[in-house]
């Protein structure tokens, strides 16, 4: 059909568009604000499901002294499971962009969070709940929350240039990823008043401990259902934002024909990196809080976890915004070149950190901690940009999707479980670390050989 050029095509629904170039000059002058409220109301979606999907990692810290018996392995499988969960998550996710449009994929999974917000809250509310059931309801968590990041990714790479796709990608993604820090942040300050008086319950006891004797010293009232309550309202506004605020891309794609992807090597190298870098960033989210009070816990002036376990994943997000502008600027593969030995050269470093004799000691472990999630957040937006240059748009978002939603199951899932594992070993971090810094060096080779040297495959 001929038509102005700038000028869209009559939708045939009040939920869609009709047509969307936005590599036409003029049409994108016209309506990129369409593309920019997108954005927005798809971050903050976002946000709001990672902050749902990572409250476990900052309510764990507090559950035994609640009256929870949980052993270490069984603290760090709870977050652990809910990101297990969302990423199988997010296959789904990744296909249902182009198979039912964004914003029902957006609205719908957003209204989801109930599930988990009441489920949990009313678990927590009694410590003889067995682990069995916060297990449940962390996977409840992961499987409602987590994947909304692939389906997200998916949507704003469609709407967006690709000269500028990094930077839209990257501050999407983003902002997201601050309801990590937002989560961290604010669930210790939420279990400590009684926010919502007797309507949320009662408050249960939490005993703070010698860390040499175990023996309680003193009782503080804590209200952990509080932990997810505190989504209740925002939830519910963003839904409506979502509803009446975004929009259907009109690009369709059948879930056969999408799953083509997963034939290209591309589709599988740039998972590997991506997997690197965002499985390192949601892995160590998950397992700060249990990292320092592990490494530091027994200590005299032993820091607390949730004083600090935040900072790392706002430090990842904000650098996943930065990242993304600085990789359409100077290439993707520069970008995931240099992460990768920022990452590999911190990790080794706090090898030699995982022994303290002072809590003095904590200051230079956690600014390592912070050069792996700052590495890792700008990796997220390095290799982002690298999949948008590499594939057309029909393939880009599910191999976005898809990268997203292997990162955490590859990688992800584990990084709580391989830590445990390495506590419960060799009373130490460092087996994990050294493995991870491994993967970093993997990561090179790889990206080295098809994206970044001369002649390479695909440079980008």
């Amino acid at each position: 059909m001929n038509h102005r050029p700038g000028a869209p095509q009559k939708p045939t629904a009040w939920t869609d568009v009709a047509e969307w170039r936005p590599e036409d000059p003029v049409f994108w002058a016209c309506h990129k604000w369409q593309a920019i409220r997108t954005l927005i109301i798809a971050a903050l979606a976002l946000h709001l499901a990672f902050a749902v999907w990572f409250t476990w990692s900052a309510l764990v810290v507090r559950l035994p002294g609640l009256g929870f018996e949980l052993t270490v392995d069984q603290r760090f499988w709870l977050p652990a499971m809910a990101l297990l969960m969302g990423a199988l998550a997010r296959f789904p996710h990744t296909f249902l962009v182009l198979k039912i449009g964004g914003m029902w994929t957006t609205f719908i999974f957003t209204l989801a969070l109930l599930i988990p917000i009441f489920g949990i809250g009313h678990a927590v509310q009694d410590p003889t709940t067995s682990f069995a059931t916060l297990l449940f309801w962390s996977g409840v968590a992961g499987l409602c929350a987590g994947g909304q990041m692939s389906s997200t990714a998916a949507n704003i790479s469609l709407w967006f240039p690709k000269r500028i796709g990094g930077t839209a990608l990257g501050f999407t993604v983003g902002f997201g990823n601050l309801g990590v820090s937002t989560a961290q942040f604010l669930v210790p300050m939420a279990v400590s008043v009684g926010l919502f008086g007797a309507i949320a319950g009662d408050a249960l006891v939490f005993k703070v401990t010698d860390p040499h004797t175990q023996a309680a010293v003193r009782e503080i009232q804590m209200y952990p259902q509080n932990a997810v309550y505190i989504w209740l309202i925002p939830t519910l506004i963003t839904a409506v934002l979502v509803l009446f605020g975004m929009k259907n891309h009109p690009l369709r794609g059948s879930f056969v024909e999408q799953f083509q992807i997963v034939k290209l090597k591309h589709t599988w190298i740039q998972t590997l990196l991506y997997t690197f870098t965002f499985g390192t960033f949601s892995g160590f989210a998950a397992s700060t809080p249990l990292l320092i009070s592990e490494v530091f816990g027994q200590l005299p002036n032993a820091p607390d976890p949730l004083a600090y376990a935040w900072i790392g994943p706002l430090v990842g997000a904000l650098a996943r915004s930065i990242g993304g502008v600085l990789s359409d600027k100077l290439g993707g593969s520069n970008m995931t070149m240099l992460v990768f030995l920022m990452m590999g050269s911190s990790a080794i470093g706090l090898t030699f950190l995982t022994a303290p004799t002072s809590g003095d000691q904590f200051t230079l472990f956690f600014i390592l901690l912070l050069g792996i999630f700052l590495g890792a957040g700008i990796g997220n937006a390095s290799v982002f940009k690298q999949i948008v240059m590499s594939f057309d748009p029909k393939q880009g978002g599910p191999v976005l999707g898809f990268a997203a939603a292997a990162s955490v199951l590859l990688l992800g899932f584990f990084v709580p479980i391989i830590f445990g594992h390495s506590f419960a070993i060799t009373g130490s971090p460092n087996a994990a670390l050294w493995f991870f810094a491994g993967l970093y060096a993997v990561g090179i080779a790889l990206n080295y050989w098809y994206y970044w040297r001369r002649g390479a495959e695909k440079p980008c």
